[in-house]
């Protein structure tokens, strides 16, 4: 029996927070790092990524939820904001794979984030030239798991899931993407995620540089 063919991947979709950005859950306030993981991983914090709340209104659910003041809850997430830094090794990656595609890659990014958390993510002085378009969970309306939010983005950008790339470090949103037919890769080891990324998109590499070479 023949091998299956390779896919030709064209699209690479990737993940912000923890992928494409590091931040350290580590603050001055009274709010334990685990803590404030378990507020994100929480519904009311869930809602809030879809846009179906406003700040105020997570805030104020989250510290009935926890007994925690709204002002401390404020104060512990801009401060885990301004631990935001980009991943400069990947965001290279990204672009020697762009220029090496000759404008055959796109790039897209898919996260889930609130709308205000969004708007000052987006202002960071990062290379954001790389994507053709961020989708956030709260403009969506829909957040990862949910097969609703890939599909959405799907539907926009008129991507072939057999040709696409994600890369996330969580595994539940993995596995939903590779239920859609999306080539998944969780965002552990950096080294071995980037040789993942240097094979699923090698073979095209090669075959774009030969037509140029031959031209």
């Amino acid at each position: 029996m023949a091998d299956k063919e390779t896919p030709e991947y064209r699209t690479l979709i990737l993940d912000l927070g923890d992928v494409l950005f590091t931040w350290s859950a580590e603050t001055r306030t009274s709010i334990p790092p685990r803590q404030l993981k378990d507020i994100m991983n929480g519904a009311t914090w869930h809602d809030y990524e879809r846009g179906r709340l406003s700040q105020a209104e997570a805030y104020a659910r989250v510290g009935r939820e926890f007994a925690i003041a709204p002002d401390a809850i404020d104060e512990a997430f801009k401060q885990a904001r301004e631990s935001l830094r980009p991943n400069e090794e990947l965001l290279a990656l990204v672009r020697e794979l762009k220029a090496r595609y000759a404008g055959q890659l796109r790039v897209f990014a898919l996260s889930n984030i609130s709308l205000p958390d969004y708007e000052f993510i987006v202002a960071l002085p990062t290379d954001w030239s790389i994507f053709d378009k961020v989708f956030a969970s709260a403009v969506l309306g829909e957040r990862k798991p949910d097969l609703a939010a890939y599909e959405k983005v799907l539907a926009e950008t008129g991507i072939d899931p057999a040709t696409a790339v994600f890369v996330d470090d969580k595994l539940e949103n993995v596995e939903a993407a590779r239920s859609l037919g999306i080539h998944g890769i969780v965002f552990d080891k950096q080294e071995g995620v980037f040789a993942a990324l240097r094979k699923a998109f090698g073979d095209k590499v090669q075959q774009v540089q030969e037509k140029v070479a031959s031209t």
